[in-house]
């Protein structure tokens, strides 16, 4: 519980730009509140609601931060003389507890673009004098759409309504368009899902298969190898149901106990006893079983439904043993006029856990690579630090299918630049980059051969004959020679990148056809790749430490990770340009002390 602080000049001048202002009434001053370590400031406003329920006048709280301007602002409704629904950009709006006078029901009323954080006049007054009074007026706009039926407005993006969550476990599924049109050509509407726990992480639970009520195999989903390898015995069934619709009550709010859940149900002609019976007569065992309630979703207001969404429920243990009514015989009518009552006869709060839609679309969202990069089988010579950095932001990226060839095994001194860590040490480079890259997406499909490709040249792996991007991040002569002599059955993009001393110049070089040409790498790249070499002709190279006399190759992890991101860059221009061959080299401009970016150079 925090210190009451003084009340600050800034925090007087916000609160006096509401002073006089015929449509504000400040109903007390500012008060600390020592739950919440905030300022309250209660006040009352009008807005234009003519045409609806809402009234014109209504009463709310602000809770403004200590360090105002800075800080949060947000707004509650009172518990008396405002709202008592839920609305779109609203949190749930229960009554919270009795001894606070405001609800739980807080308003977004930021803009998109303000919620991220960026500090724009035009997006949000944020000088002490305006920044309360802003919140005041987006208070009132929002009021004025609510009473309008505008809050979701056709064309802007669709938002399902909070869910109250007490859970710290969360299911994840993949959904899409190519799933939703699936669910939309089967009858079902109940039936049984496989959850697999996350490896790593407990708390994460994946939908890994559907299956009907009977227990006939629907679809699998296209999870990669993380998922896809859990074993089976650790795998459990559980119920889904499938609505028509988003089950909601007026106006936007989730269902929070299993009577408003029957009564969103019955609006859409679902019979939510029915199917849970049916569940129940195979879930007797004491055990409270989660379940999946489904329902079609759109990307935008007002427009069709796209993909299916699914939030998940911790039901209640159903009647079993000797759990039954007192003085009836345990027969099936019994136990479940038992659990009728259990569920709805008083408000049994639902138990919702988090749920996220894991399809690789919505996973990046915040960044992909282009869809070329994305689909294509992707051969990656070297784990290195170069080539694990280049792996990773690949995977990261949305690239799915992947083969990662070294002969290498980690050492304690690949560290100081290698994604990898000391859990590694000894372990083969490419198996255990494969395994760190399972571990960042879940559809990846990623084969590790710890082998040098120049071995066997003529006959290559069949896995590195399927590959469509073939990466050389080795900087062997061998490789690109040995890659010079397999013959892809088609054009393949072939790129090849490595970087000089202290990573100060990095080369790029991609072309595209059916082997790689290695007479055009050394006809483009030869007086770069001299260069590099007067250069470490002139460093006092380091050694791995007392004792071995081979000299290591210096480049700090900085160094080599802006490498890995110039990269992937070229890769990506390449990848678009389908070039027959192409040059890059990027310079690095000034010191350690004094960086000033790249210098590129094109062929």
């Amino acid at each position: 519980m925090k210190q009451a602080p003084e009340l600050t000049q800034d925090l007087r001048l916000g609160r006096r730009a509401l002073d006089g202002r015929a449509d504000v009434v400040l109903l007390g001053d500012l008060s600390w509140d020592p739950e919440t370590s905030v300022w309250v400031l209660p006040l009352r406003v009008r807005a234009d609601t003519r045409e609806s329920t809402l009234p014109e006048w209504t009463d709310w709280y602000v809770f403004i931060d200590a360090n105002y301007p800075l800080g949060s602002i947000d707004v509650h409704p009172a518990k008396t003389g405002s709202i008592e629904d839920t609305y779109p950009h609203q949190r749930l709006n229960t009554p919270g507890p009795a001894t606070q006078p405001w609800r739980d029901g807080r308003l977004c009323l930021q803009t998109g673009r303000a919620s991220l954080g960026f500090r724009v006049e035009e997006e949000e007054a944020r000088d002490a004098a305006g920044r309360l009074e802003w919140y005041v007026h987006a208070l009132q706009d929002w009021l004025a759409a609510a009473a309008r039926g505008q809050l979701l407005a056709p064309g802007q993006p669709f938002e399902l309504p909070d869910l109250p969550i007490r859970d710290r476990a969360r299911v994840v599924f993949s959904e899409g368009p190519e799933t939703f049109a699936r669910w939309n050509e089967l009858p079902d509407s109940r039936g049984w899902a496989e959850l697999v726990p996350l490896p790593g992480n407990p708390r994460v639970f994946a939908v890994r298969a559907f299956y009907s009520f009977e227990g006939r195999w629907l679809f699998s989903v296209e999870w990669g190898d993380l998922l896809n390898r859990v074993p089976r015995r650790r795998c459990v069934r559980i119920p889904w149901m499938r609505c028509k619709e988003l089950p909601l009550l007026p106006v936007h709010a989730a269902p929070t106990t299993w009577q408003d859940l029957e009564r969103a149900a019955k609006a859409q002609h679902w019979d939510l006893r029915g199917d849970l019976m049916a569940f129940a007569e195979r879930l007797r065992d004491g055990t409270r079983h989660l379940c999946l309630v489904g329902f079609p979703v759109a990307a935008k207001v007002g427009e069709p439904a796209v993909r299916t969404h699914w939030w998940a429920a911790r039901l209640p243990s159903f009647s079993h043993g000797d759990v039954a009514p007192r003085g009836y015989a345990r027969t099936k009518q019994n136990r479940q006029r038992y659990d009728l009552t259990n569920l709805f006869a008083k408000p049994l709060p639902v138990d919702w856990l988090r749920t996220d839609d894991w399809a690789p679309e919505e996973l990046r969202s915040r960044g992909a690579l282009p869809e070329e990069l994305r689909r294509s089988w992707v051969l990656l010579l070297g784990a290195g630090a170069l080539g694990a950095a280049v792996a990773e932001m690949l995977v990261r990226g949305g690239v799915s299918r992947l083969v990662v060839v070294d002969p290498d095994i980690v050492e304690g001194g690949n560290l100081v630049r290698h994604t990898l860590d000391l859990t590694e040490v000894g372990v083969s480079k490419a198996r255990a980059l494969a395994e760190r890259l399972r571990s960042i997406s879940p559809d990846l499909q990623v084969h590790a051969l710890a082998q040098s490709l120049e071995l066997a040249p003529q006959q290559p792996h069949w896995l590195v004959s399927r590959c469509e991007t073939v990466i050389d991040c080795t900087a062997s002569n061998d490789v690109l020679h040995a890659l010079a002599r397999i013959t892809w059955e088609g054009p393949r993009l072939f790129f090849s990148a490595s970087f000089g001393v202290g990573a100060r110049r990095v080369l790029c070089f991609s072309a595209t056809g059916t082997s790689f040409p290695v007479e055009a790498f050394w006809a483009q790249c030869g007086k770069w790749i001299h260069e590099d070499y007067k250069e470490l002709l002139r460093t006092d190279l380091p050694r791995e430490g007392v004792g071995c006399w081979h000299p290591v190759f210096p480049a700090r992890a900085d160094d080599v990770m802006l490498a890995a991101a110039i990269t992937v860059k070229a890769l990506v221009r390449s990848a678009t340009l389908r070039p027959i061959t192409r040059v890059e080299t990027y310079s690095r401009e000034g010191a350690d002390d004094d960086f000033q970016g790249y210098a590129k150079w094109t062929a």
